[in-house]
């Protein structure tokens, strides 16, 4: 009798095909026991090591006894006229069918929970993402919600400093360490712009991290004294508040990248058993802590678009001309502070020789060059970095903008949906979401957004002032949508006659209509600030936002003044407007002088050599024609 015919009389086949599927089964429930219930995550390596031990036994054990009417016996011992090998191998069938039904019900089950992709609702800018991970949770209450088994927050760190002016260093170690965790493959970490609204908090930490919809959060602080510094962190479980992890680092200040490297390392023990080969939480580096201060201090003002970021950064690269981190920064603030696209490219283009991966220096790069009409160049700049980093809130912001831009309005709404769902409080996001939702045909969902958006944000006036747009859209008056009341704020005595009247027109926008006397004023505003220097325009149009005075202007029919506003600005170099593409602005399209607008920009070239958008194309004789 031939081996083979041996090992299958003796249901050592069988044996091994029921013990593989059962001990798949048994890891799949074990993993997620072991989430669940906040077990070490060696267990689940001692599960595996224990089930790959017992197979080669199974085997053994199913080629040496036989299982008889009589009991187990050694097969030697067994006569073969009396042998039940038959019946017990199609009792071992039908335990494989059985496992089989229960592995493929609880790959179905797998495949509609949470762990799949997130897609993203129509109101999605209505919750925050941990009350948008599945429809199931999104019908319980907030405290009720599960969080994310592998999910921690990194709170704000406390400056312990004696000078409350370091509170930029504390913020900036915080930011470091929530770059270094988000590099733990299979960890999600709540944006910066969602924990910074708790800095300073007083609150309870297992409170704090159910709003975050997150299973740990990291906090912590920083104090500085010379060149020593003390670190501290502690790691809580949020269902439970117990501290899971806690350590601090005393060390020299040059030893913070180790500080960041070793807690990144900490967590992803905690939450995934180990960091994994080859991974790198922090990539750049600087050995000059006069450049890695001034880095800081300069993030700090850009974070509040001040002008001296500028003057930090570059004093950070003269420090270290080697700190990539530092270069791409730099681009970052000369092309949102002063707005000077060249040397934004230029300084992109020194840190991408140092570090060709560095996501904001591609970013910095692409928007220099989608702001100088170098669309091709740009968007290839776009697609590395969304290769490389597909979950920054700050990078789906800029593509979007390239995206409106360029007439691609549903892929523009595609890439703010899902920078929502990683942030949602990033204010340049949700204006980049409002215009893709106007554009979209979205108009309802754009204004209960717009709604939200002014009542949390501290300057209410400002913010009701750039949502003109929203409330005067179409679709929205149509449907009888009312704008909430306009939070009027009294000028300050030194403020500019056009403060004041600017501040009486919304009154009569909610009133019924504007007066001759303010069309004539917003006419003279906006083709002031249709030509860039000009001083009192710019001011006003970095107040009320320019947009607010053409969707004005558009909805007193002024069609024809506003084009030549946008005709004017693009012919100065100036940016183009995303809101060109709303349904309000359709007579704006369908104007004979729009296609000397898109020819100015480039855009028809763009088209030319890519493909065009739904609202465009080319007719006889090159007669460009939009709807």
């Amino acid at each position: 009798m031939s081996l083979f015919t041996e090992l299958k009389r003796r249901n050592v086949f069988r044996v091994a095909i029921a013990y593989a599927v059962v001990a798949w089964l048994v890891m799949q429930v074990a993993d997620v026991m072991i989430d669940n219930i906040g077990a070490p995550p060696w267990l689940f390596k001692f599960i595996v090591l224990l089930l790959a031990i017992g197979l080669p036994v199974a085997l053994v054990f199913a080629w040496a006894f036989e299982l008889t009417p009589e009991g187990l016996k050694r097969e030697k011992d067994v006569d073969r006229t009396q042998s039940i090998a038959s019946q017990t191998g199609r009792k071992l069938d039908r335990v494989i069918i059985v496992v089989l039904v229960l592995a493929v019900a609880y790959l179905f089950w797998e495949s509609r929970g949470p762990g799949q992709p997130l897609t993203v609702p129509a109101d999605s800018h209505a919750k925050s993402p941990a009350q948008r991970d599945s429809a199931a949770n999104a019908q319980a209450p907030d405290a009720e919600r599960p969080a994310r088994a592998h999910s921690i927050a990194i709170l704000p760190f406390l400056n312990m400093s004696p000078d409350p002016d370091q509170d930029y260093f504390s913020d900036g170690v915080t930011e470091e360490i929530i770059n270094a965790v988000v590099k733990i493959p299979g960890v999600q970490v709540p944006a910066r712009t969602s924990v910074f609204g708790y800095k300073g908090h007083q609150g309870d930490v297992r409170k704090i991290g159910q709003e975050l919809g997150v299973a740990y959060v990291l906090e912590g602080s920083v104090r500085t004294q010379g060149d020593q510094v003390r670190v501290t962190a502690q790691l809580i479980k949020v269902d439970d508040g117990f501290h899971v992890w806690s350590e601090a680092f005393d060390r020299r200040v040059e030893n913070i990248f180790a500080v960041q490297e070793e807690i990144a390392a900490a967590i992803a023990e905690q939450l995934v058993g180990e960091l994994g080969e080859g991974v790198r939480t922090v990539p750049n580096r600087t050995s000059n802590m006069l450049a890695y201060d001034l880095y800081l201090q300069g993030r700090a003002a850009l974070r509040q678009r001040q002008d001296a970021s500028v003057d930090l950064l570059t004093r950070a690269t003269e420090a270290d001309p080697e700190f990539a981190p530092a270069w791409a920064a730099l681009a970052i603030a000369y092309q949102s502070v002063p707005e000077d696209n060249a040397k934004a490219s230029e300084a992109a283009d020194k840190a991408l020789a140092l570090d060709p991966d560095n996501v904001d220096a591609l970013d910095a790069k692409g928007s220099a060059l989608r702001d100088l009409w170098h669309w091709r160049e740009a968007e290839t700049y776009y697609d590395r970095a969304l290769a490389i980093d597909p979950n920054s809130a700050e990078l789906l912001e800029d593509y979007a903008e390239f995206l409106a831009y360029t007439g691609r309005m549903r892929e523009a709404l595609q890439a703010t949906s899902r920078g929502m769902a990683i942030d949602h409080a990033l204010l340049p996001l949700v204006f980049a979401h409002l215009e893709a939702l106007v554009s979209n045909g979205r108009a309802g969902e754009a204004f209960d957004l717009a709604v939200e958006t002014v009542e949390n944000h501290p300057d209410k006036t400002w913010m009701w002032s750039v949502m003109v747009p929203v409330w005067l859209d179409p679709a929205n008056l149509a449907a009888g949508r009312k704008p909430p009341p306009w939070p009027r704020s009294d000028p300050t005595p030194d403020a500019p006659d056009w403060v004041r009247k600017w501040l009486e027109m919304p009154e009569r926008i909610r009133g019924g209509g504007l007066t001759a006397e303010d069309i004539a004023l917003l006419k003279t505003w906006l083709e002031s600030a249709s030509r860039p220097g000009v001083g009192e325009a710019r001011i006003e149009a970095s107040r009320t936002d320019t947009s607010g005075f053409r969707a004005m202007l558009m909805a007193a029919g002024e069609f024809d003044f506003v084009l030549a506003a946008d005709l004017a600005m693009v012919e100065a170099g100036g940016p183009l407007n995303e809101w060109n593409w709303t349904p309000f602005a359709r007579p704006l399209r369908e104007h004979p002088d729009f296609q000397r607008y898109l020819q100015q920009a480039g855009l028809i070239d763009y088209w030319d050599k890519t493909e065009w958008p739904d609202w465009c194309r080319r007719e006889a004789e090159g007669v460009v024609k939009c709807r």
